[in-house]
């Protein structure tokens, strides 16, 4: 079996688990940050090797997982960059204003077949689909899709992506919604 990691996220939704030889994705959902940190703590008990924030955490918020999990696992944030500043300013925005919006997060998991590998969760504030990708590629393919579709307004992408492999994916899609990568500190 591959390596254990999980995705955390601000939106109290089920959790999800992917399971097989390309190892164990938990893709849980809380309501707040000092849960998240109660959360972390449970999955590294539970053989978890690196954690991934969503992006809705933010640095303030993100410290109260940090703090638990001090330094026991790599614990990585989902930032955006410049170029999606202002995409992302105006989906929090509409957030805000209570639209119902989509957001879609994709992560690497060897393996993966992205046709059949997909959960959709319905919540308060709109969608929320999870895909696993096994490449960068299928990644940028599955984008391309969702943005099309009008299945992704933002998306969040988990899982061992890098800068580089993110940029492969906001080219892409030609920078056309918002996107985010889980990035570490030192």
């Amino acid at each position: 079996m591959g390596f254990d990691k999980a995705i955390i996220h601000l939106d109290p939704v089920g959790p999800l688990v992917r399971a097989d030889a390309g190892g164990r994705t938990t893709i849980i959902g809380v309501p707040d940050p000092e849960t998240a940190a109660k959360t972390a703590l449970d999955l590294i008990a539970d053989g978890v090797g690196r954690i991934e924030l969503c992006g809705a955490f933010g640095p303030a918020a993100a410290a109260a997982v940090y703090r638990a999990v001090d330094g026991a696992v790599p614990v990585g944030l989902v930032l955006f960059g410049l170029e999606s500043l202002t995409g992302v300013a105006a989906y929090k925005a509409r957030f805000e204003a209570g639209e119902r919006l989509a957001a879609a997060f994709v992560y690497l998991h060897e393996g993966a077949d992205p046709a059949g590998d997909r959960d959709l969760r319905e919540h308060e504030g709109g969608t929320a689909l999870f895909v696993a990708v096994p490449d960068v590629a299928a990644a940028a393919a599955v984008a391309v899709d969702l943005v099309a579709g009008g299945e992704a307004e933002l998306i969040e992408l988990y899982g061992g992506f890098t800068p580089r492999s993110a940029a492969v994916v906001i080219d892409a899609i030609k920078a056309e919604v918002p996107v985010g990568v889980a990035v570490y500190g030192p």
